[in-house]
């Protein structure tokens, strides 16, 4: 199905998109080109393709959760600039 130019500017303006007139010749010849792509996938034969019933995820594939050893105080603060009672200490932001 090739498009016309007054075609063209008639989706150019529902897009509110101003085109130069070499733009409208470009576009129409790569707008017809998409339309005959898509008439060429109705050609294909999907009668062997079940229906799309989703096209997101349902469930994510998992792994088993596994017990890892975290880090113990001295090394969870050891990098901390202060450190008060084994926690972060940080200056105050809020007054109160």
């Amino acid at each position: 199905m090739a498009l016309s130019t007054t075609e063209v500017l008639h989706i150019a303006r529902l897009a509110n998109l101003a085109l130069a007139p070499s733009e409208v010749t470009q576009l129409t010849h790569d707008l017809t080109a998409i339309l005959a792509h898509i008439d060429e996938l109705g050609s294909v034969d999907t009668s062997d393709v079940p229906p799309t019933t989703h096209v997101a995820v349902l469930a994510m594939p998992l792994r088993p959760d596994e017990h890892v050893q975290g880090l113990n105080e001295d090394e969870a603060v050891g990098g901390a600039a202060r450190v008060v009672a084994g926690a972060f200490a940080v200056p105050r932001f809020v007054e109160e």
